[in-house]
């Protein structure tokens, strides 16, 4: 270590951290572009599994405040954590000579310099929206929160649940921007408005922007869920496209491997309004539309002089949310409505359908991680999260202690629901039938998606730092949740990989990638995924930005 880490670290253990659980140094990895453009082998302790041989992408805000010259302050800082600087992280795991794998590479692109090039070039940073600047210069970077989506062969809005890429072939390349993409393997990073960005699975590099409309020409609304819904088997991809305006309007469309994009139904009228709505979920046979009331104010329009989210939503306590069935099948359009009383959400979990004995009638159960209303996005701001900001601006406990809300691993139960013949269109209740205290940023086992299944991993928030202090798997069937742990460190999404060829469900491994707030440094670490006991980890020299969601390519493609 030299003379200028050894003060660095000096300086961090003498400052001061909310609860004494440092987690600073990872909210601003990448301060002023100290990127690792070129992949380095990191330490190894343990081994992983061959299974897991590949590559773990992870995105998110790598940075919230830079060096700015010449400014006022000196620095130029966003305000919310779904607003810092995208940087996107990779670690590569490479098979050994055994049944393990002891070398690991991580590379990192902040990809905030490339919008910096944008601008110079076209006097525009592209667009998108922002979630809480309150300073509306910040507004400029307007960068929505994004997750990885893998590219199929002909729709390059997928959900992070696949594993498809495709390289791209000259005789595909059209535009500039395809051309620039020629022979190269691509991945997608998705947003909760329509834009996707495409980028170079190999560099990092990102290539080009694109909109739902390039797909669908009717798809020309602002707005849709940042997690797409994906069949395994059959490759389609389901999400929404929603107009905000005077007549709000959800249009559910369904893009197949063929290349056709089919709108299965338009949801508008009847007291229907614009919703922040960050997922959906899937069955066999349907999509389901959940539309909670963190509704958008004055039909939208005040994004445009409050140049953010959190400012022009409104929750609704008093008023219900309301749950769309959509025929993916049958050409039906929406076969049933139900409602509930009010709660928020940005993460499903899984679905699927009971079919009642004897009939062409099925219940649906929908999983997702249930918060009591929209307060997350106001506590999710960097004055809070960040360790040495949270100290002065959160008490030590108390009502008042501006801590991350309880979320809850709910299920719904909506009823009766008619396969091929018509529903009733009569909305009816959807019933909350279980509910266990957890985490967020949910995984399962993704061969149990459409499935019932019984294990979720969740990052948790007890209240233990100003951020996340754990990682949890809960058992649906007895509500008892596993918990790993170690004190100042830091986890961020869990990632499940399932063995090959296993029968249980949850035979397989996690991945995290969790920062060290003692040593200001971030590892890969590897759990077994039946009792979360490590297995192995790889450790960067430095932090890794806590970012938003991931995706595993296994070196090797599943078999479904």
């Amino acid at each position: 270590m030299g003379k200028a880490q050894e003060m660095d670290q000096e300086q961090r253990q003498k400052q001061q951290h909310y609860k004494d659980w440092p987690n600073e140094a990872a909210f601003n990895a990448n301060a002023n572009f100290v990127d690792v453009r070129t992949p380095i082998d990191i330490l190894v302790v343990g081994h992983f599994p061959r299974y897991v041989a590949g590559a773990l992408y992870r995105t998110g805000p790598g940075a919230y405040k830079i060096d700015s010259p010449g400014s006022q302050k000196g620095i130029f800082a966003v305000d919310h954590w779904f607003d810092g600087f995208t940087t996107t992280h990779k670690f590569v795991i490479h098979a050994g000579a055994d049944d393990t794998c002891d070398r690991v590479c991580y590379s990192s692109f902040m990809q905030v310099e490339k919008l910096m090039e944008t601008a110079r070039d076209t006097g525009s940073l592209g667009a998108g929206i922002t979630f809480g600047q309150r300073d509306p210069c910040n507004s400029l970077y307007r960068k929505a929160k994004s997750v990885f989506a893998p590219l199929t062969t002909s729709n390059p809005f997928s959900s992070n649940v696949g594993v498809v890429l495709r390289k791209t072939l000259p005789a595909e390349a059209e535009s500039i921007d395809e051309k620039r993409r020629v022979g190269r393997r691509l991945i997608t990073i998705t947003t909760d408005t329509v834009t996707a960005k495409h980028v170079d699975a190999d560099t990092l590099e990102p290539l080009s922007i694109t909109t739902q409309a390039a797909i669908n020409p009717s798809l020309i609304g602002q707005m849709s869920a940042a997690h797409a819904s994906h069949d395994r088997v059959t490759g389609e991809l389901f999400n929404f496209n929603l107009t905000l305006g005077p007549t709000h309007s959800y249009k559910v469309f369904r893009a197949s491997p063929n290349g056709e994009t089919e709108v299965l139904a338009e949801i508008k009228g009847g007291g229907v309004r614009g919703a922040y709505l960050h997922s959906l979920l899937l069955t066999e046979n349907f999509v389901v539309l959940c539309i909670w009331p963190a509704y958008f104010t004055r039909m939208g329009l005040s994004m445009l002089w409050e140049r953010n989210v959190i400012d022009a939503l409104k929750f609704e306590p008093n008023s219900q949310t309301h749950w769309f069935v959509v025929d993916r099948k049958h050409g039906r359009g929406v076969v049933k409505q139900f409602t509930s009383p009010s709660f928020f959400c940005f993460h499903t979990v899984n679905a699927w359908e009971e079919t009642r004995a004897g009939t062409d009638v099925v219940d649906i159960i929908c999983e997702l991680v249930e918060l009591p209303d929209a307060s997350i996005l106001e506590l999710l701001r960097y004055e809070y999260i960040v360790s040495s900001e949270a100290v002065r601006s959160r008490p030590l406990g108390g009502a008042d202690d501006k801590g991350i809300p309880t979320s809850h691993l709910v299920r719904y139960r909506l009823e009766q629901i008619a396969v091929r013949e018509k529903s009733t269109d009569r909305p009816a209740s959807a019933k909350r039938t279980m509910a266990v205290i957890s985490g967020d940023l949910p995984r399962i086992n993704p061969h149990y998606a459409l499935k019932p299944h019984r294990y979720v991993y969740t990052a948790l928030s007890r209240g233990k730092s100003s951020f996340l202090d754990g990682i949890g798997k809960t058992d649906m069937r007895n509500g008892t949740t596993t918990i790993w742990e170690e004190a100042r460190h830091t986890p961020g999404e869990p990632i499940f990989v399932p063995r090959p060829g296993a029968v249980d469900e949850d035979d397989g491994v996690v991945l995290v990638v969790v920062f060290d707030g003692d040593t200001s440094r971030s590892y890969l670490l590897c759990l077994d995924a039946t009792n979360l006991t490590e297995v192995a980890r790889a450790t960067v020299d430095g932090p890794v930005g806590l970012g938003f969601h991931g995706l595993h390519l296994p070196a090797t493609p599943p078999k479904l």
